[in-house]
């Protein structure tokens, strides 16, 4: 009788969590709903500042000199130098030469976080000589290993046993690093005319 107490127990609280969480999405549907009403928004902003009819791009292909972690001191802000790795063509014409050296920018190093949350690197700001960086798509962003797919399955298996589950908070994600093994490539749209 035990038993079947504790069955009925972990079924009710399956279908429990499950309602909530289904609420919660229908809540947060209502919500972005009624706020778009609100201030009269009927379609997304857009960039105006691009006239997006060639999309015709170049690729430019990076390494970076020396290998970053987010484990290290690194900051936002920082500087951090590039190499080109091929010379880059447009209209038969080279406009990067192969060895370029070029400084970006990180915009944003995020630490590995409890629960699995993988550690995040973001550049952009790319420099190149003779290149309107506006015209650039060029944000890099590098992550490290995400363990929360792992995590989430092993926490379920524990949660039978009081508090073990909670355990599996404890695990980190990895620590994103960029060498110069990695290849990084950033875009350049020539043919955009700028506002």
């Amino acid at each position: 009788m035990n038993n079947l107490l504790h069955i009925f127990i972990y079924i009710l609280s399956f279908f429990l969590s499950i309602n909530y969480a289904y609420s919660m999405v229908n809540m947060q549907d209502n919500l972005v709903e009624t706020t778009l009403k609100k201030n009269n928004i009927e379609q997304p902003v857009t960039n105006t500042n691009y006239n997006y009819e060639n999309l015709e791009s170049v690729a430019i292909k990076l390494k970076i000199q020396n290998k970053i972690t987010s484990k290290k001191d690194i900051q936002d802000g920082d500087i951090i130098t590039f190499i080109v790795k091929d010379d880059v063509f447009y209209d038969n014409k080279i406009i990067v030469n192969r060895g370029t050296v070029i400084n970006a920018k990180i915009k944003a190093v995020l630490k590995r976080g409890l629960g699995g949350i993988p550690g995040q690197i973001v550049i952009d700001d790319f420099e190149i000589p003779n290149i309107d960086s506006r015209k650039l798509k060029s944000r890099y962003i590098k992550q490290g290993r995400n363990t929360t797919l792992l995590i989430l399955p092993l926490k379920w298996a524990l949660t039978p046993i009081p508090f073990a589950g909670s355990f599996t908070n404890l695990i980190l994600g990895g620590h994103a690093k960029i060498s110069p093994d990695d290849n990084i490539t950033i875009f350049y749209y020539p043919n955009w005319h700028l506002k």
